[in-house]
């Protein structure tokens, strides 16, 4: 699956819940299944533990893997023993600062063993042991040290995007670009071979303000030929066809492909280069460089950046300075409507935080289609049929 820096968003949250300071370095983060935001923290090739929403509390939480001991003095000191504890729940005896360990609330504690730390979980006098590691010494890496470090590779990626849209300079084409960081990318590596592309930037009218700010600011910044289409009426739609849905996305349809769809009619066949990206989602795995729209019959997707991981899509965003989308600093990790139902409740809930007006605009939307407030808080509306994982929650 995909793998980011961690933003600034992330950065705090993680300083919050360790108390500690990862600003300014290179922590990747590594989607992982679960009920919402859930992603793997890595300083190297060393896991400290897994970021996550919870769901049930609705809190950002932080469960600490062994190699977070690397960097975290652990609390409980055991005796050396020939037993094996990995997995195991230890007898007390085998604790050495035994009060200590009692003063400690339930949960996760550190541990230490001669040459090697964990992190076991401690339920009342009980202790298990969940995974130990050898001490070792973490290399801290700045984030632009480790960007400038993987510049040769990101030279190759682009230029192997580069080359791929060459084969297509002489047909009709144009750009896709959302706002987000990987159209910005996939825009400007097309601009790079045609010079006056025409992109193309859907306005459903759902949009943060932010986007709409950024789309324009983007396009005088880099000269870009832009045309912004209008999507149909959402709030008019609504009434017909209900709450979409990750399992029912009409509006996608009515609001991004119906007004393309129009605007494209003029082509006999149109090629559009699109950022989208295998790593993204499981929807996603199967995409190959070209690929005939399924809803636009005369058009034809190219991904040049296709196999890119979301770390290589902001190393060149940070090895050209260009400008990118202030909503991921603010803890966005998708560019899109501010009431997508493929938004994470993680994110929705920032919607609560940033802009109150239009959170509640939806809010009390989903109040009137009969979801109480723990419902729509904690994202059920965002499926017409629930997946087993959220049907337990």
């Amino acid at each position: 699956m995909d793998e980011k820096f961690a933003s600034k968003f992330e950065i705090k949250i993680l300083n919050e819940l360790t108390n500690k300071t990862f600003d300014d370095l290179a922590i990747i983060l590594k989607k992982i299944g679960g009920l919402d935001y859930r992603k793997k923290v890595y300083i190297g090739n060393i896991c400290l533990g897994i970021l996550e929403f919870d769901l049930k509390e609705l809190k950002w939480k932080f469960q600490p893997y062994a190699g977070y001991y690397l960097i975290e003095k652990p609390k409980i000191k055991l005796k050396n023993t020939k037993k094996r504890i990995k997995g195991k729940k230890i007898s007390t005896d085998l604790i050495e600062n035994l009060d200590e360990f009692k003063s400690l609330q339930d949960g996760y504690v550190g541990v230490e063993i001669g040459n090697y730390v964990g992190v076991g979980i401690k339920k009342g006098d009980q202790l298990k042991i969940k995974d130990l590691i050898q001490k070792k010494e973490i290399k801290f890496e700045k984030l632009k040290d480790y960007v400038e470090k993987n510049k040769e590779k990101i030279k190759k990626l682009e230029k192997k995007a580069i080359d791929f849209i060459e084969k297509y300079k002489n047909k009709n084409i144009n750009a896709s670009f959302s706002g987000g960081k990987d159209s910005s990318v996939s825009t400007l590596l097309a601009k790079k071979v045609i010079k006056d592309i025409e992109v193309i930037f859907i306005d459903t009218g759902l949009e943060f303000p932010e986007t709409l700010k950024f789309v324009n600011k983007f396009a005088k910044e880099y000269d870009i030929n832009l045309t912004i289409l209008k999507g149909k009426n959402f709030w008019k739609y609504l009434k017909y066809y209900g709450i979409p849905t990750k399992d029912n996305r009409w509006c996608n349809s009515i609001c991004k492909l119906e007004p393309l769809k129009e605007y494209l009619r003029k082509y006999k066949t149109v090629y559009t280069v699109d950022g989208s990206r295998k790593f993204e989602s499981f929807s996603r795995e199967k995409l190959s460089y070209e690929r005939k729209s399924r809803f636009i019959k005369n058009q034809i997707n190219i991904f040049p950046i296709l196999y890119w991981k979301a770390t290589d899509v902001w190393s060149w965003i940070y090895l050209n300075d260009i400008i990118y989308n202030p909503l991921y600093d603010r803890g966005f990790e998708r560019i899109g409507c501010y009431l997508c139902p493929s938004m994470l409740s993680a994110e929705f809930l920032i919607v609560k935080q940033i802009y109150p007006e239009l959170f509640y605009k939806w809010f009390n939307v989903l109040k009137s289609y009969g979801y109480s407030e723990e419902e729509i808080l904690k994202g059920f509306w965002r499926w017409k049929k629930l997946p087993k994982k959220m049907k337990l929650l």
